[in-house]
């Protein structure tokens, strides 16, 4: 038995944050029911790179966070679509949900859900949070990017601020939420209780980036930008070799010995045997220059073992296509699932594994309202009964 199966979670999200969020509790056995206006998915079941899968509701960059979820389509602006909506309420134990002011216009913010049941764990995500200033504006992952400040800290201090490429906030703020929910899931179980969740993309960015964040609170500033080049710890930073670049990191004294010994550099520089961090920052554009000229002389693949070997981490920058279509096999078997029908897609469902019952998927990604059928017969409506919602558009 994995642990939530006996769970069931209402889906009222969209984009990445929030869908990614009910993923994680799928993946680990709960029923996840996404619901979806009619004539109005969720907007990412469009955005992929196959324009085929996109016009099925099902893209790429959707079907990756929805796999394992059941999907309906319901009308809340109707009184059948509503009262749809407290049924399931009343048989759900979590509720997320991330349209700001959304489920208040229809009688179902957390106070009333909480009236229809007492016990249901209710999550609102946010891009702000509800107590700031900035309260009930609309966020992207790159506007938090932006509004925290992780853009400042990307590139190196001649460039234009950058974004970080994937929508790591979105992910972050979804992982953090996951757990959230459980965390609360396990509460009830000591309380007796339901619970209110407020989760926002902003603190989650904050929480993320919270080695700088003391940082340039204790400093009164931003650290200055270096990009792959740490110049006060050389042997933490991308160098270029023979063919391609490798990430080098020795974050420790005791892996700045290794790489030194393996490197060879006490024969082009005086390296004192006891040496220490003071003397690495102050010697750092100088042993960094002398193991450009060394690193130069072999390729990235060949340093990359040789360094593994002496215990010190390195990994050649790969492209991101190139690892999946070289390495998918030396990847965790668990942690691979077929997304799409006919499609040969896999891709990470979990990053951590169970020895028993951990995490796992059984059913690929519902289109649009596709579980419209079971959902409503399981609540008590016969075919008559939904053949009349759908003939209203409330379904």
């Amino acid at each position: 038995m994995r642990p939530f199966e006996g769970i069931r979670v209402l889906d009222f999200t969209h984009v990445y944050a929030g869908p990614f969020a009910t993923f994680q509790l799928a993946v680990m056995g709960a029923e996840v029911i996404k619901i979806e206006a009619p004539g109005k998915p969720d907007q990412i079941r469009l955005e992929g790179v196959d324009e085929a899968l996109n016009e099925q509701g099902l893209g790429t960059n959707y079907v990756f966070n929805n796999q394992g979820k059941k999907a309906i389509s319901l009308n809340l602006d109707s009184d059948e679509g509503h009262q749809i909506a407290v049924q399931l309420i009343e048989t759900a134990d979590v509720l997320v949900e991330n349209y700001p002011g959304t489920m208040a216009k229809y009688g179902l913010d957390p106070e009333q859900a909480l009236a229809i049941n007492p016990l249901l764990i209710y999550c609102e995500m946010t891009g702000f949070g509800k107590d700031n200033p900035f309260a009930g504006r609309p966020a992207y992952d790159p506007v938090i990017q932006a509004a925290s400040g992780m853009m400042s800290l990307n590139g190196t201090a001649d460039q234009e601020f950058l974004r970080v490429g994937p929508p790591l906030i979105d992910y972050g703020m979804g992982a953090q939420t996951a757990f959230a929910i459980a965390s609360a899931l396990f509460q009830r179980n000591l309380s007796g209780k339901g619970q209110v969740i407020e989760a926002n993309m902003l603190d989650a960015a904050l929480v993320m980036m919270s080695p700088l964040v003391a940082n340039a609170i204790h400093a009164g500033k931003t650290d200055q930008r270096t990009g792959n080049v740490q110049i006060d710890r050389p042997g933490y930073g991308v160098y270029p070799c023979r063919d391609d670049n490798l990430m080098i990191g020795a974050f420790t004294l005791a892996h700045h010995h290794k790489l030194f010994n393996l490197l060879a550099l006490q024969e082009v520089i005086e390296i004192p045997p006891d040496f220490d961090r003071q003397w690495v920052r102050e010697n750092g554009p100088q042993l960094r220059e002398k193991m450009l000229q060394c690193l130069a002389h072999k390729s990235a693949d060949e340093w990359e073992r040789l360094l593994n070997e002496a215990d010190v981490p390195a990994a050649r920058v790969r492209d991101l296509h190139e690892m999946l279509e070289q390495e998918q096999l030396q990847r965790a078997q668990h942690s691979q699932f077929e997304r799409v029908p006919d499609k040969p897609y896999t891709a990470p469902i979990a990053a951590f594994r169970f020895a028993d019952h951990g995490p796992d998927l059984d059913q690929r990604c519902a289109r649009h309202g596709e579980d419209n059928a079971t959902v409503l017969a399981e609540l008590g409506y016969d075919d008559d009964d939904i053949a009349a919602l759908s003939s209203k558009g409330v379904i």
